[in-house]
């Protein structure tokens, strides 16, 4: 072997490694690794009892979702589907390890054995419930009838997938090209009409009238609507990406919607009727499988570790499901919308009781800031917390509303629910056990437990831990705040910033508003400022005042401004090349662009003007070379804009800076995004430079 085939073995080896990198980064990025992912704790007795006259004056906590039953199917599950007539059958189709593939046909309320159990690679249900479709590349389709229990008829066809009308009229079945047979007599279906697909398809949707079929197109991306009594192609929807993952219309069939997922891209994109334009996009991150509940209010998706909800009216996150150890591959919904099913790669299928569930939280207020009392097992309630709890809520939300005042902006800040008689509404939160088990990782224990009640993607919730004052001046880190951070774009390395925590002790003696805005101030997006000592988000000893950026951002805030569209367009942020002195950003958002932050880790040996975290000037010093320097974030400057869609924003260069940085972007809706990038790149390796070469000469 010559040494220039060596390299070139080396090369392909590398790019093929680089590659199942790649794929497994592929499958398990998405939101950051929560710091609740902990098993919960086994619940304790209660060793103190709370009075009646205390636990009324709390709201009650929200149920969650009822898991019905959970029972394994195969190896990985496929596809999960109701009986449209009788929602305690549903079938299911999954693959074992050596891909072998089985259909199975369950009565929900006795799991211990299927009713059937068929061959196939994919099922569907007719619209009237009484037949199976069963397909697969094998050479044929076969239909089953589901009450006498036996195979019916068998179509000289083939297919990845068959999907039933809602009419009734037509099986679509996924070959080269889609065939349509007419099977309205099952005995006696006939072969119909034929459309263009350019190569299999994963999925097929008829429109609930059964007058349309839309058909994914892999050599183009793109998704085709056709007009089936005419045969014609009325609508050409360009995809951004080669497979499609779930396809299905509305309920609706007068307003219709069409819902289209890829599979390397992170939303649901919507197109409406009847000129099927697109309509908005929904940011689910990965999606394996989605249905539309009965009423069309709400799609249901399954993507990573969870099922979740989406309001179809303004694309809000309504809730989730979690429980799942990987990928939920695929999900229903039945016909009376009370009982989802789904099922993922761990194949088994849960099936979930939402109907109390789903309406709760389809009616419940989204950015917002919920108060929580969490209370171990073996605590007795403060009994003055509540009206602590709502004057500290107040006192913090005039201190917002003062400041933004202050600064020449309309006088608003946050909102929180409220009682009868204008208090704010409080939970009450009962901890699974004693004290004890909270004081070490105290953040990361209480929310694994709260967020196993509450959503934290569509609220702020400041969480006030009761443990005793001499154990929490041992503790450290109990006091913690930040935003909920999710993936938007892996691609671009773009990240979303939405909802929030702040958690600290139920403190008898009470906090300073200014404390408790500076904690609220990092889940509304804001990043600690060194550039002043009395700037809020300095640790300076002279904290009291938000500076005007602040205010402009909060002033587009999603917590300041309720009731706004969750429909979005992400931003996109590109560094430009560099003039001298300057380091200079693209930004794009569809919604208006309202401000750009450059956020950076100072490095320089002299901590900033506003870190006066010790009085004491030399410890002050000390403090900042040992635990923060080059260690955070830190507003660096910022350009507000005027809602243009495009800017090219500038920035002087930072001169005692860690190379990595931080671009954060507020649009006009009050959507945050960030991305981290070097502000310089670094140099291109002996091997990268070499393989590049090689590959460039061959």
């Amino acid at each position: 072997m010559t040494f220039k085939s060596f390299f070139i073995l080396l090369a392909i080896g590398i790019v093929l490694l680089c590659g199942l990198i790649f794929l497994f980064r592929q499958q398990n990025i998405g939101k950051i690794p929560s710091t609740t992912d902990e098993t919960l704790p086994p619940p304790t007795p209660r060793t103190t009892e709370i009075p009646d006259e205390i636990r009324q004056k709390f709201a009650a906590i929200p149920d969650k979702p009822a898991l019905i039953t959970e029972f394994k199917h195969s190896n990985s599950i496929d596809s999960v589907a109701f009986s449209p007539i009788d929602p305690s059958l549903l079938v299911s189709s999954a693959h074992d390890k050596n891909y072998n593939r089985s259909i199975k046909l369950w009565n929900i309320d006795d799991t211990s054995e299927p009713i059937a159990t068929l061959t196939g690679d994919s099922v569907s249900f007719s619209p009237d419930g009484n037949l199976l479709a069963i397909s697969g590349l094998s050479g044929e389709i076969r239909l089953w009838d589901v009450e006498k229990k036996k195979f019916v008829n068998t179509l000289n066809s083939y297919g990845e997938n068959a999907v039933f009308s809602a009419d009734g009229q037509w099986l679509a079945i996924s070959t080269i090209e889609v065939e349509l047979w007419d099977i309205r007599i099952p005995a006696m279906v006939k072969k119909g009409l034929k459309f263009p697909s350019e190569g299999l398809t994963e999925d097929l949707a008829f429109s609930m009238d059964g007058k349309l079929l839309a058909i994914p197109n892999r050599k183009n991306k793109e998704v085709n609507i056709w007009d089936i009594a005419s045969q014609k192609r009325i609508k050409t929807l360009k995809h951004e990406t080669w497979r499609v993952e779930a396809l299905k219309f509305s309920p609706d069939a007068e307003n219709s919607l069409l819902a289209v997922v890829g599979d390397e891209n992170d939303k649901i994109v919507l197109y409406s009727s009847p000129e099927w334009n697109r309509y908005a996009a929904i940011s689910a991150e990965y999606v394996n499988d989605l249905t539309f509940t009965p009423d069309g209010k709400t799609i249901i998706s399954g993507g990573t570790h969870e099922v979740e909800f989406w309001s179809v009216e303004n694309g809000e996150r309504i809730a989730s499901i979690e429980g799942y150890s990987r990928w939920v591959n695929c999900v229903d919904v039945s016909v009376d919308g009370n009982i989802v099913a789904a099922g993922g790669n761990d194949g088994f299928i849960r099936i979930w009781d939402v109907a109390q569930y789903l309406p709760a939280y389809q009616n419940a207020p989204s950015d917002v800031v919920i108060p929580i009392y969490f209370l171990p097992s073996n605590r007795a309630p403060q009994p003055d917390i509540s009206e602590k709890a709502d004057k500290l809520l107040k006192d913090v939300q005039k201190f917002f509303a003062d400041e933004m005042e202050r600064h020449g902006l309309k006088r608003k800040s946050f909102t929180f629910e409220k009682n009868e008689d204008g208090s704010a509404k409080i939970y009450l939160f009962e901890g699974r056990t004693a004290e004890d088990y909270y004081l070490k990782n105290t953040s990361r224990k209480v929310a694994k437990e709260i967020y196993d009640r509450f959503d934290p993607s569509k609220n702020i919730y400041l969480i006030l831990v009761d443990i005793s004052s001499e154990k929490i001046n041992k503790g450290k880190g109990i006091v913690t705040a930040g935003s909920d951070i999710f993936m938007i774009n892996y691609k671009e390395k773009t990240w979303g910033q939405q909802g929030g925590d702040v958690i600290m002790p139920a403190d008898p003696n009470g906090y300073s508003s200014v404390f408790v805005s500076k904690m609220l101030g990092y889940a509304l997006g804001l990043d600690r400022d060194y550039r002043d000592a009395s700037h809020l988000m300095s640790y300076g000893s002279k904290q009291k005042q938000l500076p005007k950026s602040s205010a402009e951002w909060l002033n587009k805030s999603r917590l300041f401004n309720p009731n706004q569209t969750f429909y979005d367009q992400p931003s996109t942020i590109e560094k430009l090349s560099p003039l001298e002195g300057k380091v200079r950003f693209n930004v794009q958002d569809a919604d208006g662009i309202h401000q750009v932050r450059l956020l950076v880790k100072p490095t320089d040996e002299n901590p900033p003007p506003g870190y006066q975290r010790k009085k004491d000037t030399e410890q002050n010093q000390i403090d900042w070379e040992r635990t923060h320097k080059g260690k955070y974030f830190t507003l660096y400057d910022y350009v507000t804009i005027n809602a243009q869609k495009e800017a090219t924003v500038e920035f002087d260069f930072p001169k005692f800076a860690k190379n990595l940085i931080r671009i954060q972007v507020i649009d006009g809706h009050g959507n945050m995004v960030y991305r981290e990038m070097n502000l310089v790149e670094k140099k291109e390796n002996v091997t990268r430079s070499l393989i590049r070469r090689i590959f460039k000469r061959h």
